[in-house]
């Protein structure tokens, strides 16, 4: 799925930026608007607030899932 997109510079952060690696397996058993809010949050092109909302899912819900996938928090400088 997405395991060559870091490598690609897809997203906003490179692995080297991790502490953990990102959970793509968990990624890929969430509902599809969550994927989808979640692959536009890592892309940079939503903030964290707006991802929520394209997920259909309180912000804190949207955050655990973030969270548990192990997707990193954007600073203000993104």
């Amino acid at each position: 799925m997405v395991y060559e997109a870091l490598k690609t510079r897809k997203y906003w952060f490179t692995e080297d930026d991790l502490l953990a690696p990102v959970d793509w397996k968990y990624i890929e058993v969430l509902p599809k608007k969550v994927r989808l809010a979640l692959e536009l949050y890592m892309e940079g092109r939503v903030s964290i607030g707006k991802a929520a909302e394209i997920a259909g899912l309180p912000f804190r819900e949207f955050d655990e899932h973030r969270a548990r996938a192990k997707v990193p928090v954007r600073g203000p400088n993104y």
